[in-house]
């Protein structure tokens, strides 16, 4: 789960979700991320500035961050955004969890909450003038003013001037996922690519990709979208000036339906004329080059394109055999006049031999940079060359330094001197540090490598390898500051937080490195302080002696909230962590029912800590049980895998009283230690995530039987010393916690075959069962099939200090429930596949137990995949999901409640949901609510009524990607959605 993150979110920095061609006058040491010309187009604005020329530092800002205050727009002016803003006394921050942030930090070393507005989707970037924010957010779900759904990306304006009650001023569509943007005036112009696909509601996925120029003005508060121009192709990278963008796309293959036949890729430069204040776009001449304009790499790509006195263009292309680049495909550097817009002339284009995956590069003062980002044939070195462009008709290498590992980015420094951002090799290729290379770029012919600083342990990253905008620089000071990210393989822990490293004009030191929590995506000085801005966490770093920077202060700002159950005037959050940022502890939080969802800060709010992490959550009235899985050091199991040392998971059952609105810790048990438990808190999402067979197969690990005892599956493979598998240890653990105070352990096993399975444990009333197989034919012949027959078994509880494991019973399916008020009625479904309609159809079947026998009372056959199966009473509520795989209709969920007043006769009365895809997450009172969407982006609010089909209420649009909880007190409904907190929502 750990590196599935990590890896989603260096893709996700790799695509470059912010980025600029110009590199501007300013110290993003202290935030400023904005600069000005009056010089009118045609002249050096918005070029990359030669490292070093005074161009690209320009003056630092004072310690006081007096450099970092927005303020009213000057006329005609290209600003730079960012995810964070400081403006006064006030930092901005858009969080991807929380949305817009707002901290007082008069007192940097005690920041303030001041307020927040939830915004879901991928935040890109951010404008900040007067306490007003202009926001861009990519990967956004939600509807139309006609009410049919929408994906892409918006542009919201929210006032911010009170932060604890912030509105939204409006908002702009864009189509597809917005890569890079930057503001003109008082008009934002972003690009984005859009490759058709509408998951989601609609379901259906269609193959059109278009790269978009859009402009939206936010001049005196009011969003409004103004201009856009549409162009097929791929990968849009663009450079602006005051009155105009240098769009380059990649352009769609002669044949669409054979990439490998259509001949290497060509790239369009687009001139688009933005002197329209307002905003509009005009499109003029355009010039097709050769090659493939890099969509990849630092800031998305930018740095491939340079409109260097606003006449002339550069821009670095791949030219592969086929329609698309690796490792043995050249590069084409292609100069364009654009002397005139409308009739662009190509003066050049020079070959430059393959260099790797892809290529760091960087434009400056006649000269290019280049150096490959990716595999170079070894792990040791690679080839930093510059290139001499100030012929435009005759560009030429200059010269070329060895340098070890790969790099990323390539970014200015003073003094004609540069920053190549990589990583040093290691381990085969497996990972290493992180390493800032210093270079003296002062005569081309001969570049010198002057130091190098390498960080990180284990595996390690920065964001700054995605964007320039993670790489905080003061001159001045003689200070780089980098954001990390590393694995360590010997703690098995993740190492976050800010390194520093110092310079001068001769070389660079490694200083001290400040451990904070979270994927840091910032580092910022703040007056005499750095500020550590990640999802999880805000933290402010006293750096005056660099060697060992200290954390002064740490604002958690999100907490993967599991459970939420309102109590009354109060509310109880339970919160743990699964990504690793913390293994120590979970925590359950008190608030006031009315700041459920923490928009302002809560002061006084009661907290208690529970060792472990992974928590679940289990009520019974006033008590929770939270099981959690603390992590010890033990035996490395056989076979270990090369593993020198191991860590294995010790279940906690940890009991808190809720009663009176307070939070206090009972009694505590832990269970054997699992040296495979890491594994399990997969399977106990199985019930929230989806619609197939094996959503119960494992079924969770942990279920409560009656109101005070929690059953454990325990499944831990055992192999021999040469790796082969010999049995599994199958044990099923049972916590009696009548007594709350000193809860008691006690097991059984349930089965001894070491070819067999057991799991599925269910709880119908207050008996609990669990089902298992057992083959009845296999077959070595991998043309001829092996076959089970499925079991239920019944446990005796009725000594919980000696559990009994019942006859095994032969069942039609995969049990899902039964009658509370007759535990021997169960219900099971037969997931199995029509061959003749091509379709899912489901067997839902509702047998009673009698004399170790299963009678089968009625089966009814459901179209499509049936998802979660929820009891209530004698009524089952079940989605079903449903897909033409034709392509003529997309998905579709109905939602099915299904009357067993008569278990021989049912009767299911179905709504057919909206398109797309959902299941059933939960039943609460009256209330069934169903996802809506592509990973929960929404759900769907049914009414129960009796004799009736469910009653469409209502869409939600929820805060994040998940829900792990729902609960329910009166008219109002709890979502608890993770890091994106608990959402409150009145029911209509």
């Amino acid at each position: 789960m750990n590196r599935i993150r990590f890896a989603c979110l260096a893709v996700l920095a790799a695509l470059g979700l912010s980025s600029c061609t110009e590199y501007p006058a300013m110290t993003r040491a202290q935030g400023q991320t904005s600069f000005t010309s009056t010089a009118p187009a045609g002249s050096s604005y918005g070029r990359n500035a030669a490292p070093g020329s005074g161009d690209e530092m320009g003056a630092a800002a004072d310690a006081n961050g007096a450099g970092a205050k927005a303020t009213a727009a000057p006329n005609r002016t290209v600003q730079e955004t960012d995810i964070y803003r400081l403006e006064g006394d006030r930092l901005y921050y858009l969080n991807s969890y929380r949305g817009l942030m707002v901290f007082d930090v008069t007192n940097v070393d005690q920041p303030r909450f001041l307020g927040r507005s939830p915004i879901f989707g991928w935040p890109v970037d951010m404008i900040v003038r007067n306490g007003i924010a202009t926001v861009v957010v990519a990967d956004w779900y939600g509807q139309m003013e006609d009410g049919t759904p929408f994906h892409g990306s918006i542009v919201r304006g929210l006032d911010a001037t009170n932060p604890a009650d912030i509105k939204v001023l409006g908002e702009a569509r864009l189509g597809g996922w917005v890569r890079d943007d930057r503001v003109v005036g008082d008009v934002i112009y972003a690009v984005s690519e859009d490759y058709g696909w509408s998951y989601g509601w609609g379901g259906s996925s269609t193959y059109q990709p278009s790269v978009i120029v859009s402009s939206v003005s936010f001049a005196g508060g009011h969003i409004q979208a103004v201009g856009k121009q549409e162009f097929k192709g791929y990968t849009g990278i663009f450079n602006v000036t005051v009155d105009s963008i240098l769009l380059a796309h990649t352009l769609e293959p002669s044949n669409p339906n054979d990439y490998y036949n259509s001949g290497p890729p060509r790239t369009e430069l687009v001139y688009l004329d933005i002197s329209d204040p307002a905003g509009a776009i005009v499109r003029r001449g355009s010039s097709v080059v050769n090659g493939q304009v890099q969509g990849w790499g630092a800031d998305n790509g930018r740095w491939n394109l340079d409109f260097a006195d606003g006449r002339t263009a550069h821009v670095v292309a791949c030219t592969g055999q086929h329609y698309w680049c690796d490792y043995q495909s050249g590069y084409l550097l292609s100069t364009v006049d654009f002397t005139s817009p409308d009739a662009p002339a190509l003066r050049s284009q020079l070959s430059i031999p393959a260099t790797g995956w892809g290529v760091a590069a960087r434009f400056g003062a006649g000269r290019l940079y280049l150096s490959p980002e990716g595999w170079y044939g070894t792990y040791t070195a690679t080839p930093f060359q510059v290139f001499d462009l100030t012929d435009a008709a005759n560009p030429k290498p200059a010269g070329t330094l060895s340098i070890p590992g790969t790099v990323w980015n390539i970014l200015p420094a003073p003094n004609l001197k540069l920053f190549a951002l990589g990583e040093d090799w290691g381990n085969q290729g497996y990972g290493g540090q992180v390493s800032l290379k210093y270079l003296d770029v002062a005569d081309p012919t001969n570049p010198k490598l002057l130091g190098t600083s390498n960080f990180g342990q284990g595996w390690a990253w920065t964001p700054a390898a995605g964007t320039f905008k993670a790489f905080t620089m003061d001159a001045a000071k003689g200070l780089v500051v980098l954001p990390f990210a590393g694995w360590d393989d010997q703690d098995a822990t993740y190492n976050n937080g800010l390194q520093l490293i110092e310079f001068d004009d001769a070389t660079t030191r490694t200083a001290g490195a400040a451990h904070t929590k979270g994927w840091v995506e910032r580092g910022i000085f703040v007056k005499n302080r750095l500020v550590s801005l990640s999802d999880l966490a805000l933290a402010v770093v006293d750096y005056s002696d660099r060697q060992n920077p200290t954390v002064v202060t740490s604002l958690t700002l999100a907490r993967n909230v599991i459970a939420a159950q309102p109590g009354g005037a109060t509310i109880a959050e339970i919160s743990t962590d699964w990504w690793g940022n913390d293994l120590s502890t979970s925590e359950v939080r008190i608030l006031p029912i009315g700041q459920a969802d923490e928009t302002t800060d809560v002061p006084g709010a009661i907290t208690v800590t529970v060792p472990g992490q992974g928590a679940r959550v289990f009520l019974n009235d006033h008590l929770a049980y939270i099981v959690t899985g603390v992590r010890v050091q033990g035996p490395c199991p056989t076979p270990n895998w090369g593993s020198t040392t191991c860590y294995g998971r010790q279940q906690q059952i940890q009991v808190v009283d809720l009663a009176g609105g307070n939070a206090v810790l009972r009694g505590t048990l832990k269970l054997p230690v699992d040296y495979w438990g890491w594994y399990g808190w997969w399977w106990d999402w199985c019930g929230w995530w989806g619609f197939w067979w094996y959503d119960w197969y494992m079924g969770p690990e942990v279920v409560q039987v009656g109101s005070d005892a929690l059953a454990f599956r325990r499944w831990q493979p055992q192999w021999d010393a040469n790796g082969s598998y010999l049995d599994s240890n199958s044990l099923l653990y049972v916590v009696d916690l009548s007594n709350a105070d000193a809860p008691t352990l006690a097991s059984t096993t349930i089965t001894t075959d070491p070819t067999g399975w057991w799991g599925n444990m269910k709880v119908v009333g207050q008996t609990l069962y669990t089902s298992h197989y057992e083959w009845y034919q296999t077959s070595t012949n991998p043309q001829a099939r092996s076959a089970v027959r499925y079991y239920v078994d019944r446990i005796d509880l009725s000594d919980r200090a000696h559990p009994v494991v019942g006859a095994k019973i032969n069942v039609p399916g995969l049990l899902v429930g039964g009658f509370d008020n007759d535990p021997n009625q169960l219900i099971f479904i037969d997931y199995r596949w029509d061959e003749a309609s091509s379709t899912a159809k489901d067997d839902f079947s509702v047998c009673r137990i009698s004399g170790g026998l299963c009678e089968l009372r009625s089966t009814l056959t459901l179209d499509g995949w049936a998802g979660r199966t929820i009891v209530s009473g004698t009524k089952a509520y079940v989605s079903t999901q449903t897909y033409d795989w034709n392509g003529n209709n997309g998905p579709q969920v109905k939602l099915h409640a299904i009357d067993l007043t008569n278990p021989w006769s049912p009767v299911d009365r179905v709504t057919s949901g909206p398109q797309g895809w959902g299941w059933l997450l939960a039943v609460e009172g009256d209330r069934a609510i169903v996802s809506s969407g592509w990973g929960l982006q929404g759900v769907d609010v049914y009414k129960l009524v009796d004799g009736q089909a469910p009653q469409f209420r209502q869409f939600v649009r929820t805060a994040g990607w998940w829900t792990n909880g729902v609960s329910r007190q009166g008219d109002d409904l709890f979502l608890a959605s993770g890091y994106w907190g608990v959402q409150k929502v009145d029911l209509q």
